[in-house]
């Protein structure tokens, strides 16, 4: 019976939390969750606690997401307390944030590879191939930029320096800075020089970009997912 009522008295605080989440309370929400481990960690509630806390710092809308530090949270619960009815939620969610790490080493492999095939591209043809249509100004005037490579492109139609324009749209659509960036249009300029211009200095480039915007596609399709098993967790 003791158990039974505090199971219930464990699933109040759990729903208290989860409400205070909805409304935006984290910085509220840790500050308690915080109180209650300092007085014990390894006796309730301190595996609801445990829980929230991972739950907080695994919120994509709360400005101090740290999977990580979720990660760390999730751990100690199961940890601390192996038969709490917490834990097997915790176990999955460890086991998203294990394949978040295995994404992300796949992506940073895939950027570093992209490098090295640019170096390599550097060393054998003596210099990178360098576009020399205009790209954009000192003052990253982007929308400008576009205008000028889409007028090349028109004049140029399938003949060069049609190539090199192509190569700087899809530069500029991909540029960190450019307010209006946009992978899909930059992946869909590369893919026009790659089919267009296969033989071009800048069609390996294209290439490489295009591979990078395949992982990123599949990083972003993981998160939909681990998005998705979240909010089923969280029912």
């Amino acid at each position: 019976m003791q158990d039974k009522i505090a199971a219930l008295r464990a699933h109040q605080q759990l729903e208290e939390y989860r409400k205070s989440m909805a409304a935006g309370f984290f910085e509220t929400i840790i500050e308690q969750s915080e109180q209650v481990l300092a007085e014990n960690e390894t006796q309730p509630p301190a595996d609801v606690a445990l829980y929230v806390l991972g739950e907080v710092y695994a919120r994509p809308n709360f400005a101090g997401m740290d999977y990580a530090r979720s990660q760390l949270y999730f751990e100690k619960l199961v940890r601390n307390f192996p038969d709490s009815e917490l834990t097997p939620e915790a176990k999955t969610y460890i086991s998203l944030f294990e394949t978040i790490a295995a994404k992300e080493k796949e992506v940073a492999a895939a950027e570093q590879k992209s490098g090295q095939e640019v170096n390599e591209v550097k060393k054998e043809g003596t210099a990178a191939p360098v576009s020399e249509t205009p790209l954009i100004d000192d003052n990253k005037n982007f929308a400008e930029a576009v205008a000028r490579n889409l007028q090349i492109l028109e004049e140029s139609g399938t003949h060069k320096p049609a190539d090199e324009a192509l190569y700087n749209l899809g530069l500029i659509y991909a540029h960190v800075d450019n307010p209006a960036k946009d992978y899909r249009k930059a992946q869909a300029y590369f893919t026009t020089l790659t089919e267009q211009f296969p033989d071009s200095e800048l069609a390996e480039e294209a290439r490489i970009w295009l591979g990078l915007f395949e992982t990123i596609e599949k990083i972003q399709q993981i998160d939909i997912e681990i998005e998705q098993q979240k909010k089923q967790l969280t029912r």
